[in-house]
C-alpha cells in the first residue's frame, strides 16, 4: 500500500470490512417478510354434503371444516405464487365418506389478501 500510512491502511481495511458485514444482512431481513393469503369461498359436492376441505398449494397445506352452505376459509402464511392448488373435500354420502378433489390456480388477487373461490367436486 504505497503512499498510505499504516493507520490509514488499517482504517480502510476495517471500514471496508464493516461495509461488507452490513450488506449481506439486508437481503436476509427482506426474505423473511410475512405475506399471508387467505383462500375463502364455498365448496359443494356433486352428491352428499361437504364436511371439510384440505387445500395444498404454494408449498403449504391447510385444512378447515366447512360451515353452512359449504363456506370455508384457510390462511396460507407465505405461499409461493402463482401455483396450482389442489382442494380435497370430504363429502359424506348416506353415511359414507368420499374424498374427491379439484384443482384451481392459487394467486394473489389485485388489491387484496383474500382469494375468493367457488369449488365443485365430483
Amino acid at each position: 500500500m504505497r503512499g498510505l500510512s499504516r493507520v490509514k491502511a488499517l482504517g480502510l481495511v476495517v471500514g471496508t470490512g464493516m461495509t461488507l458485514a452490513v450488506v449481506p444482512m439486508a437481503p436476509a431481513i427482506a426474505g423473511t417478510i410475512n405475506n399471508p393469503l387467505t383462500v375463502a369461498g364455498t365448496v359443494r359436492c356433486q352428491a352428499g354434503s361437504a364436511e371439510s376441505i384440505l387445500i395444498t398449494g404454494g408449498g403449504e397445506s391447510h385444512g378447515a371444516s366447512t360451515g353452512v352452505g359449504g363456506r370455508f376459509s384457510v390462511t396460507f402464511g407465505n405461499p409461493i405464487l402463482p401455483s396450482v392448488a389442489t382442494a380435497q373435500v370430504r363429502c359424506d354420502i348416506a353415511g359414507k365418506r368420499t374424498y374427491p378433489s379439484t384443482n384451481f390456480t392459487l394467486y394473489r388477487p389485485a388489491g387484496g389478501h383474500v382469494l375468493n373461490v367457488t369449488l365443485m367436486v365430483v
